[in-house]
């Protein structure tokens, strides 16, 4: 086992020691590698006419040239081979790889070969990182004043039309550098990313919310952002993505810009607003170019053949850059005058969008101008990936952010301005209401004078009752209309030896029922003037028949008066009492009982009847040992208690028959209302009626 360590030993001296004589007879002095990351083009050898597949001793017996002859190699795939000479004090460095698709790579020192395996985006073999691997970034042990001799193959297969030619070669860096270059690259696009989706996402909700034209086309514009941002990520993420697909999407970002900023900037001048429309016509031509021309990719000659379809500059597909772009950046222009001109009126979300318009310009002017100083030589070709990108994809997340900001204080301003002139409206409106009010309540006071003297009216027609006069030992009575006038009354008369006594419920309440008691009232007058008042059936017979007259009805006619009502016609010297009910009833209490004497169920009035109406006489004896009760409905329909149920029949005469006297009775019958009804609201007007003899 010595024997053989020891053999293998000399074995890789030898190598070395071979490589480093190749090293200065093929390419003269090897690269002297300081910390210097830029190496000189003519450090690097190139073979052609061999594949991934080669050996590393075929390699180092091949005879390697200055340059690339054949255009065809950028397609079909070379080698490239750098000698280092590490005279720094770190042994672990890496070799930086430039936009590449297909790698394989041997390292070769006296430490021994370090060999990677063939890495391809076509056959899956690609991962964003693996063993000493960041992407295509390579860790490499180069001993210290020593040599190192790196053998990298490319391929663009298929062709990169902007970077198949310029990116043949590599640069060293120390490993920790690349990592930490890596690590704030992947950072970057984590962030760029979040901004976006979470634009998108505030875009989405606004355009729901708010149904503004001015959130469809930002949350379009973020949607092409984040389309183009997942094309562009594809070096990362490991796939190919079609160029012309890429023109396909930036002709989309430019038609949503324009859009949006048409929206925002409303109204704009017709010339600019045609010009407008001229401009995205053209880039929807431009997308279904590039549509159509997208089924080239990846086998099309158009990727596969440098020689019939060379590099051009500044040409991206088949339109020059400035054709695609320069009429937008031109309208864009416009679009910042027409903003400056709203800032300066005093439109504070047009200073955004000033903002907005130049940050594209910028980045692209910036992108476009370091390319340029690349492909003329001013700049390093890294000048591109570490500086020009990051800083105009930043400038670029800047944009939608302003126009986010732009349309936030636009609402605002929009929110503000109606909080003001609602506030002005208030006021206008407080005034108005102040005048209205005023004018009501003069109105009130003058409907309600003319209410109290209507009250004043009603309550000098009914009669003031004496208890000795009309034969009575004991008599109480209420009256309580629910509002200032009502539509209960009472009536009574004498003649000769009878008296008759009638509690009635008019229609409704308030005026109606006021003016309803007025008409009844004197018709009983008329009545009791020229009848006997012995007979109370004749009395409601009467009163019906004269209402009809009063509402001139003929058969078959209605309407919406009339009443209910009990009489009572009595005579003390005779000791009987007769009662007759339309919808009303007599209650008469002996003992501890209480006998009802119902009426009959017809109202008077209302319609047209014939007559004479046959209502039913209930007669009873008169002695002290009798009290008779009469009341509306205004008491057993009151609204009360927890369950908020009506007062009830049962409840007032439970009252009645719980009591000694009838003041008893009408005071514990009033009490026991007030407190079921509490709170709540009365509903009608309350005619109560207690007598005894």
């Amino acid at each position: 086992m010595k024997r053989l360590s020891i053999f293998y030993c000399l074995r890789n001296c030898l190598a070395v020691s071979i490589l480093f004589i190749q090293a200065n007879t093929a390419s003269g002095v090897p690269y002297i590698y300081t910390g210097d990351s830029k190496i000189p083009t003519e450090q690097f050898q190139y073979l052609e006419d061999m594949d991934e597949k080669t050996s590393l001793s075929d390699l180092q017996k091949a005879n390697w040239k200055g340059k690339i002859e054949s255009i065809h190699s950028y397609y079909n795939g070379f080698w490239v081979k750098l000698a280092v000479l590490n005279q720094t004090d770190k042994s672990d460095l890496g070799v930086r790889h430039w936009t590449t698709f297909e790698k394989k790579l041997f390292a070769v020192n006296s430490k021994g070969i370090q060999e990677y395996d063939f890495l391809s985006f076509n056959d899956g073999s690609y991962s964003f990182l693996g063993v000493d691997r960041i992407q295509f970034d390579y860790r490499i042990n180069m001993p210290v004043n020593g040599i190192t001799e790196i053998y990298s193959f490319f391929r663009f297969k298929p062709l990169h039309r902007t970077l198949s030619t310029r990116h043949e070669i590599f640069r060293i860096e120390s490993w920790d550098n690349i990592q930490k270059q890596a690590f704030f690259r992947s950072l970057r696009q984590v962030f760029f990313y979040a901004i976006l989706i979470y634009l998108f996402l505030n875009g989405i909700s606004s355009t729901v919310v708010t149904r503004d034209p001015n959130y469809f086309w930002f949350t379009a514009l973020i949607s092409t952002l984040i389309i183009s941002a997942v094309y562009l990520s594809g070096y990362t993420l490991g796939f190919r993505g079609n160029p012309h697909v890429g023109q396909l999407i930036f002709s989309g970002i430019l038609i949503t810009i324009i859009q949006f900023f048409k929206s925002f900037l409303q109204p704009i001048p017709v010339i600019l607003n045609r010009i407008s429309i001229w401009i995205v016509f053209s880039h929807l031509l431009i997308i279904l170019y590039y549509f159509y021309r997208s089924f080239e990719f990846p086998d099309g000659e158009y990727f596969t053949n440098l020689g019939s379809h060379p590099i051009q500059p500044l040409r991206i597909g088949y339109f020059w850059v400035l054709i695609q772009f320069l009429p937008t950046i031109l309208l864009l222009f416009y679009f910042v005058f027409l903003s400056f001109h709203s800032w300066r009126k005093g439109d504070e979300a047009s200073g955004y969008v000033i903002f907005s318009l130049t940050v594209p310009v910028v980045s692209l002017g910036l992108v476009v101008g370091m390319i340029s100083l690349v492909n003329n030589g001013y700049l390093g070709l890294e000048m591109i990936n570490l500086v020009a990108l990051p800083l105009g994809g930043i400038l670029l997340v800047l944009c939608p952010i302003a126009i986010n900001l732009a349309l936030e204080l636009r609402i605002k301003t929009f929110k503000d301005d109606a909080v003001n002139k609602l506030k002005v409206l208030n006021l206008e409106l407080d005034g108005r209401v102040k005048e209205r009010t005023a004018e009501l309540e003069k109105a009130n006071n003058l409907i309600t004078d003319s209410i109290q003297s209507a009250s004043a009216i009603q309550s000098a027609i009914l009669p003031s009752i004496q208890i000795s006069k009309y034969g009575f030992s004991e008599l109480v009575y209420i009256w309580e209309p629910r509002d200032i006038v009502g539509g209960d009354f009472y009536w009574v008369q004498q003649q000769k030896d009878w008296t008759a006594l009638v509690v009635a419920d008019c229609t409704g309440h308030g005026i109606p029922g006021a003016f309803m008691t007025l008409i009844s009232s004197t018709i009983l007058d008329r009545i009791g003037s020229l009848n006997d008042l012995s007979q109370p059936d004749h009395l409601l017979d009467q009163l019906d028949k004269l209402l009809s007259q009063t509402f001139k009805l003929n058969r078959g006619d209605s309407t919406g008066f009339g009443l209910d009502c009990g009489v009572c016609c009595f005579s003390k010297k005779g000791g009987v009492l007769r009662f007759a009910g339309a919808k009303s009833n007599l209650y008469q209490k002996v003992g501890d009982n209480v006998r009802e004497m119902k009426g009959d169920k017809v109202s008077l009035g209302y319609d047209f009847k014939e007559h004479p109406i046959p209502f039913k006489v209930m007669e009873t004896s008169l002695d002290e040992k009798s009290s008779f009760y009469m009341f509306s409905d205004g008491i057993t329909d009151q609204i009360g208690g927890k369950k908020k149920l009506m007062y009830g029949k049962k409840r007032l005469l439970h009252q009645i028959q719980s009591s000694a006297s009838v003041t008893e009775a009408i005071e514990r019958i009033m009490k026991d209302l007030a407190n079921y009804q509490s709170d709540h609201k009365r509903r009608d007007d309350l005619t109560l009626f207690g007598f005894s003899f």
